[in-house]
């Protein structure tokens, strides 16, 4: 059989057929293309030693060579899989389906190798093998190749997460920063309400942390409730604020399954952000967020909906109301609620019994209870979004 370093530059010691191993391939290829080996010549390999057709695409899937003659993918496919939401199996603009792989390093977008078919494991391995020669080429051709400037700055990074467009510069940008796209962290956000606004804007710039700052407000990426713990503790330290908590407030989102998830994430966090500023919790997660994550993707209309139909009757009589919280809380023990409320036991057993007859339960009941806790979390839910929408940002 004859390789494409027999073809370039005489006999080869290894030679890689069929059974070749990727670490061989990987080898081979490099070197012939060192010597002068070209990527069709490169495509050429691939197409003996996995027997299916091969296609070299730009970054914006024009065919640059194919060994079929076929067609490349339509450019945001091109794009959706330099970033990593997309593939590995792809449909050409021909028609068929591929297995699609991208074809960079760092900032060097070479563009979408196309195996045509979808290949199982060792097929994309042997064709991984061939990233480095192509790369190579690209860069020596000069017209394969798109240099991706680092014009992203963290603050573009964290915005461009928020908003679900991830491109392959930004990327890049995030890989640069050790954000890792391909297990995607949450969205998180904290907010400052103490005094010393400036120190607060120093505190986030020496982080070193990709944060996105609007006034008293920063949103960031974080691997776990760890991370952001830390992050708040050293904001609080930063900003002369150690002793007073409640002046830094964090909370973060579910982890997505794609980039393109932290969308809803950066939302998730921003809603639970609002609620702990309300409930007076420093920080609140996703995780430790209980039957708030059923509510958070739940749109506002559903939640007042929920509230009107299990809360309403009391909805507008605040006594009752706390009565209520108080009763679920303590599970029913009229002393507690007593001490909790300062009202005498008598007062306690009358609201109760004006809850049970205007809600037509008994709020202890299993089904009653946790339809009413699911209730007053959703209501919690409704003021924060409240208080989030009029805002309290201030220029710093």
């Amino acid at each position: 059989m004859t390789t494409i370093v027999e073809a370039r530059s005489g006999p080869s010691r290894e030679r890689a057929g069929p059974d070749a191993e990727p670490a061989v391939l990987e080898r081979e290829l490099t070197g012939a293309v060192l010597a002068g080996a070209v990527r069709a010549d490169v495509l050429r390999t691939l197409v003996r030693v996995t027997g299916l057709q091969m296609r070299m695409l730009s970054a914006e899937g024009v065919p640059l060579a194919t060994t079929d003659g076929g067609s490349g993918v339509a450019a945001t496919v091109a794009d959706e899989v330099l970033a990593g939401v997309a593939g590995p199996v792809v449909d050409t603009l021909d028609g068929l389906r591929a297995t699609a792989l991208a074809v960079r390093a760092g900032t060097t977008v070479a563009g979408v190798l196309l195996t045509v078919g979808t290949g199982d494991p060792r097929t994309r391995a042997l064709a991984g093998a061939a990233v480095t020669a192509l790369l190579i080429d690209a860069v020596r051709a000069g017209d394969g190749s798109d240099e991706v400037p680092p014009r992203h700055t963290p603050a573009d990074v964290v915005a461009a997460l928020r908003s679900g467009t991830v491109s392959p510069s930004v990327w890049a940008a995030a890989t640069e920063l050790g954000i890792d796209l391909r297990r995607p962290p949450a969205g998180a956000v904290l907010h400052y309400s103490g005094s010393r606004l400036r120190a607060w804007s120093t505190a986030l710039a020496w982080l070193e942390h990709p944060v996105q700052q609007e006034a008293r407000t920063a949103w960031t990426v974080v691997t776990g409730e760890a991370v952001l713990a830390r992050l708040r503790s050293r904001l609080r330290l930063m900003t002369g604020d150690e002793s007073a908590g409640d002046h830094v407030v964090a909370a973060s989102g579910s982890h997505p399954d794609s980039p393109t998830g932290l969308a809803r994430s950066f939302t998730e966090a921003e809603r639970l952000l609002g609620l702990a500023r309300a409930r007076g919790v420093p920080l609140l997660t996703f995780g430790g967020g209980g039957v708030l994550q059923v509510l958070l993707p739940l749109p506002r209309a559903q939640l007042q909906a929920y509230v009107e139909t299990h809360l309403g009757p009391i909805q507008e009589r605040p006594e009752l109301m706390a009565t209520l919280r108080a009763w679920l809380a303590e599970r029913g023990s009229r002393q507690s609620v007593s001490e909790q409320l300062h009202l005498h036991r008598n007062s306690v057993g009358y609201r109760v019994r004006q809850i049970k007859n205007l809600l037509g339960t008994d709020p202890l009941l299993p089904a009653a209870s946790a339809e009413l806790h699911l209730a007053l979390a959703a209501l919690d839910l409704l003021a924060a979004d409240d208080e989030r929408s009029r805002g309290d940002d201030e220029p710093v």
